[in-house]
């Protein structure tokens, strides 16, 4: 460890996707300037390649993990974190957490090891009170811990409002900080027309796309059953879906039980990102609850019209019939319809494409989110 430099930690939550890999390695490359000693703390077996990759880039930055056996009863889980957090004194914690509910070891021993400050950022806050009125025992429980950090960092004013009206903090420093994109890297003028034959993409009709994890609420079922309604009126329309995930072989069954098995294609990654795109002539995001999306972005940089479900977080993205059209979330019909009209009419097409890509210039890049992120630090 650095000598001269305070350690700041960032510690990856138990359920971290994709996307918060993400968020951590452009938020890291951004703050090795800055005078820490950068610790990025995971709790799983093995450290994410692109994490390696940034521990070669920079003599400032290390990557270690506590991988505490699942089984472990928890107080021991606890008194493990608090013993290391004790023993590397970091002046930050910045906890990458998927929900509040998922980290509540991790925030316990925080609190316990006194850390002067403590920054969350939540991938997702969903509603603590059940349909029943009842407000399960484990909320207030969360509630008391999530008010000994010093800022938490949500992605839409949604969250906020969760956190602030269903976890009542009230005098807690929430900020709202989206994510953002490069979008120098994901440019339509920017980017060389390979054609679909690189991708291994059809080359006839028109292309449908949507990538991300393949998990029962990104919606993905809903888009298979939404292809037999368009293939009514437009046979030779292609589907690709993009990721991985425990519901893959789920959704290849549902494929082959469409009316055109032979028209959805599965890939595990596409990693020309921005050359796949231009080759796609809609993008879906059909998602039952979402975060928010870099993918969804990143569709929206390059002028792709994008078909998404009408759910809070991608309201805060998508100005409806403007930069995007909305559909209800769950319904395949509403879903077909919705991009029959985008391949049907060319003016709404064209609008909500070059829509698409001012909305992402104005409110979603890279340099804005990080530089919000890490002003935080700032106040230290």
């Amino acid at each position: 460890m650095s000598n001269h430099r305070a350690p700041l930690v960032y510690l990856i939550g138990k359920d971290a996707a994709e996307d918060t890999i993400h968020y951590l390695v452009n938020l890291v490359a951004h703050s090795a300037a800055m005078p820490f000693h950068i610790i990025i703390v995971t709790q799983t077996g093995n450290v994410h390649p692109a994490i390696l990759a940034l521990t070669q880039q920079s003599a400032h930055v290390e990557a270690i993990t506590l991988d505490i056996p699942p089984h472990t009863k928890a107080l021991l889980r606890l008194r493990i974190l608090i013993a290391w957090l004790l023993y590397t004194k970091p002046a930050i914690v910045h906890l990458l957490a998927a929900s509040p509910d998922t980290e509540t070891e991790v925030i316990a021993a925080l609190w316990v090891a006194q850390i002067p400050t403590r920054i969350m950022t939540l991938a997702e806050v969903a509603p603590t009170v059940r349909s029943d009125g009842v407000r399960p025992i484990y909320s207030f429980v969360v509630q008391r811990l999530l008010r000994t950090f010093s800022d938490i960092i949500v992605y839409t004013t949604a969250a906020k409002h969760i956190l602030q009206q269903e976890y009542r903090l009230t005098h807690t420093h929430i900020a709202v900080i989206p994510i953002g994109i490069d979008t120098t890297m994901y440019a339509l003028h920017m980017t060389p027309d390979r054609g679909r034959a690189a991708y291994n993409l059809p080359v006839d009709g028109q292309l449908i796309a949507s990538v991300g994890q393949f998990a029962p609420h990104k919606g993905h079922s809903v888009l298979i059953h939404a292809m037999d309604h368009i293939w009514q009126y437009n046979p030779e329309v292609s589907l690709v879906l993009v990721g991985t995930g425990e519901h893959s072989a789920h959704l290849r069954g549902l494929a082959q039980q469409s009316a055109q098995p032979e028209r959805i294609h599965f890939f595990d990654d596409m990693p020309d990102r921005s050359g796949f795109l231009r080759c796609v002539d809609v993008y879906v995001q059909p998602s039952f609850s979402e975060p928010m999306s870099f993918d969804l972005l990143m569709a929206m940089a390059m002028e792709r019209p994008v078909v998404a479900s009408a759910i809070a977080n991608i309201h805060e993205i998508i100005e409806s019939n403007a930069s995007g059209l909305l559909v209800r979330a769950g319904s395949s019909d509403a879903l077909a319809s919705a991009i029959m009209r985008v391949f049907n009419d060319a003016a709404i097409r064209i609008t909500v494409s070059l829509n698409a890509r001012t909305r992402v210039a104005q409110r979603f890049t890279m340099e804005r989110w990080l530089n919000a992120t890490v002003a935080l630090y700032r106040f230290v």
